[in-house]
């Protein structure tokens, strides 16, 4: 079996260096250095013992990525944010375990008791919930929850939905909309209801409609393509319908969009529609599709760093609020930006 001496007798370095390049630490190796061991590594097809290599440096060297929806069914957002951890995972040397709750409260707690006797290194917790119990015994464990509300120990990311949900129902205003309904995923889900809580202070402020009014305006269904077709038609169907529609995610802005062409309504001449998400899919509806576009990418980078400066250096909880944008579309009335490039 070829060891860690053999190849840096090859390279013509110390074992020492051959472990920090392949650990990609903990100290620096000049660059002529790292090639030499690399190119050796090659050549005599060294692979080292992970085994032994947890065993030393009491981690397994993977984290354990927990979602309410991993496949991207119900957002979009699951999706690219799963991928996002993932290759900055990779790029730090450990590798992802995925499990997908299915917003199943018992499938969640289940798949953090089965990381952890597989003794990850941390978890993510994407819109996961933990139950009293279980987030105390993860202390002193690395987690950093998304989108959640979370204990002291944990860290936590998360984007200002409230004012997203403010900024979309204060661009559909000053459209001339004043009766503007809320296509809204379950109102328990955080995100959700902080979004609600933004479009309900919007219309407060420009006095658009009085509070015994604004529950005839929303409408709960599925964080999906298919919940937001079913909800818009609920309120698309009404007498006293809205002119405008926000919802809660792009899918349901989508659905909502066919839920209109259903009923023989034009987007955005009868109904503007107004998402939040930011999926890439957004640009490619007809017309396209006005949202609150969340710094996806951003997060997912900076969520595994968090992790992984815990687990590393046992830097301590953080809580981060990323800032959402405006980006404006044809579904809305503004003007069709072109995607010919």
């Amino acid at each position: 079996m070829v060891t860690r001496n053999d190849v840096a007798r090859l390279a013509g370095t110390s074992p020492a260096v051959v472990s920090y390049v392949i650990n990609n630490g903990p100290k620096p190796v000049s660059e002529a250095a790292r090639k030499r061991v690399l190119a050796a590594v090659e050549q005599l097809g060294y692979r080292p013992n992970a085994v032994a290599r947890s065993l030393r440096s009491r981690r397994t060297w993977t984290i354990g990525l927990i979602a309410s929806d991993s496949t991207g069914g119900k957002s979009p957002f699951f999706g690219q944010f799963t991928r996002a951890c993932e290759e900055v995972a990779w790029q730090r040397g450990y590798s992802v375990l995925l499990g997908n709750s299915a917003e199943d409260p018992e499938r969640a707690e289940g798949y953090v008791r089965r990381f952890m006797e597989r003794r990850v290194d941390g978890l993510v917790l994407m819109r996961v919930p933990v139950s009293v119990e279980r987030a105390a015994e993860l202390r002193g464990v690395p987690v950093v929850t998304i989108d959640h509300e979370a204990p002291a120990h944990f860290s936590r990311l998360a984007v200002d939905d409230e004012e997203g949900g403010y900024q979309a129902t204060r661009h559909l205003i000053a459209h001339g909309h004043r009766r503007i309904g809320y296509v809204a995923g379950p109102l328990d889900v955080t995100p959700v209801g902080l979004r609600a809580d933004g479009w309900r202070r919007a219309l407060h402020e420009a006095g658009a409609q009085p509070d015994a009014d604004l529950g005839a305006l929303v409408a709960e269904g599925e964080l999906s393509l298919e919940g937001g077709y079913d909800t818009a038609l609920r309120l698309l169907s009404r007498p006293d319908r809205p002119t405008a529609l926000f919802a809660s995610t792009d899918d349901q802005a989508i659905g909502a969009m066919r839920a209109a062409a259903d009923l023989g309504l034009r987007v955005p001449d009868d109904v503007a529609v107004a998402g939040f998400d930011g999926a890439r899919e957004a640009a490619y509806t007809v017309p396209g599709l006005t949202t609150i576009s969340q710094p996806i990418d951003e997060m997912a980078r900076h969520a595994t760093e968090t992790l992984v400066g815990a687990i590393e250096e046992a830097a301590e909880p953080v809580t981060k609020i990323f800032s959402a944008s405006l980006v404006t579309r044809g579904s809305c009335g503004c003007p069709e930006p072109h995607l010919i490039r």
